[in-house]
């Protein structure tokens, strides 16, 4: 019984060893905090941008994103997410930036969900 046990327990550790990467590169999500800078906006969907969104100097960011987020043309609540980073940008107000750091395009992040 006690050999079995042991066998069990081992294999445990192995598996639990063997996940250990999976979850360890896990999504990098970091979060941004500002105002808004300025918000740009592309009429054809040939860009890589979609809405491009950058924050005032001085705003809290991830080391890897800098001040400039991006939310890519097949964003299903684009329009949603549009709408409400515009509002924050009339009323001068703050705004959070969940982001996914690895999802990068030419030193843009893109934006996983906005916090108004």
């Amino acid at each position: 019984m006690k050999s079995v046990i042991h066998k069990l327990l081992s294999i445990f550790i192995l598996l639990a060893l063997g996940l250990t990467p999976l979850f360890s590169s896990a999504t990098s999500w970091a979060n941004a905090y500002g105002q808004i800078n300025s918000i740009e906006l592309w009429v054809n969907g040939s860009d890589t941008y979609g809405v491009w969104v950058t924050l005032k100097a001085g705003s809290s960011t991830p080391s890897d994103c800098g001040l400039n987020y991006f939310l890519p043309h097949n964003g299903t609540n684009k329009e949603l997410v549009y709408s409400s980073l515009l509002t924050a940008k009339v009323s001068n107000g703050y705004v959070t930036i969940q982001t996914d750091q690895s999802k990068n395009a030419s030193g843009l992040c893109r934006i996983h969900k906005v916090k108004i």
